[in-house]
């Protein structure tokens, strides 16, 4: 009963709050009460309610899709306030493309969060899920969080090279990027354009253990990089074990596709 009632309760909020223009401030504040529910109900509390949690993640996933659809000006703006709350919120160069990600807190050592993207087509703004997989492979199904955006301008086209994360259980990581486009009136989020050994591909993952780079500061990890000048993107490579080595694997943009143009070695051990 509880759970209808706050459903019906939130298609009330939504209608009366989407009638009427707010502010972004006030759409900013909104969208940082509704996720501190989420927090509530998961971390400050002895007994969690599972489907008030999910109840509450709805309603919030339901107001980020409406309010970055509804309110072009928030593609580009700060959001400090949901960045404080460990919400991602990273943006394309251009200002063009942008990627909501939050953590659902519906996981355990298996992370789970939600995104959405946002981004201007012509001279309007649109926002998708990032989880419209099947129903039948939504156990299959893992969402990541994005943590940064490269782009890279080629003549008429402009390329997206999103980095996200993985988080599978305490030790077990990834870290990948995808290639992303906007055209013929959608965002191509199956741009082939890295061309490995087997074949030209869209993105590329790289699996690792956690405790090998638990001692870099950063956070979220960098350890895909991205050369701006040169347009290589540098792959780490990971060893048997999962640990993180300092050598990479590089692609070049050669102006069709990322080309494989050198694979590091390890530094030969000194002599004693």
């Amino acid at each position: 009963m509880r759970k209808s009632i706050l459903i019906i309760s939130f298609i009330f909020l939504t209608t009366n709050l989407f009638s009427q223009k707010l502010t972004l401030d006030e759409v900013e504040k909104d969208l940082q009460k509704t996720y501190k529910k989420i927090l509530l109900n998961r971390i400050e509390t002895d007994t969690i309610n599972w489907g008030l949690l999910e109840s509450e993640n709805k309603i919030f996933r339901e107001k980020i899709i409406n309010y970055t659809s509804n309110y072009p000006s928030t593609l580009t703006y700060s959001f400090d306030s949901l960045k404080k709350e460990k919400i991602d919120i990273v943006s394309s160069e251009d200002k063009l493309f942008r990627i909501y990600s939050w953590e659902t807190w519906l996981g355990g050592t298996m992370r789970d969060f939600g995104n959405v993207f946002q981004y201007k087509l012509n001279d309007i703004v649109c926002a998708i899920p990032n989880d419209t997989e099947p129903e039948i492979n939504k156990y299959d199904y893992y969402t990541p969080f994005y943590s940064e955006i490269f782009t890279l301008k080629s003549n008429t086209k402009t390329y997206y090279l999103a980095v996200y994360n993985g988080i599978y259980s305490t030790k077990d990581c990834s870290q990948s990027i995808q290639i992303f486009t906007i055209e013929n009136d959608t965002l191509n989020n199956n741009v082939k354009l890295i061309k490995t050994k087997k074949g030209l591909v869209s993105s590329i993952d790289v699996y690792f253990d956690f405790f090998s780079v638990a001692e870099r500061p950063e956070r979220p990890l960098r350890l895909i990089k991205y050369d701006k000048e040169k347009k290589i993107i540098y792959i780490p490579i990971v060893v048997e074990d999962g640990k993180v080595t300092n050598r990479y694997i590089l692609y070049q943009f050669n102006g069709k596709y990322f080309e494989h143009i050198e694979t590091q070695k390890p530094k030969p051990k000194n002599k004693t």
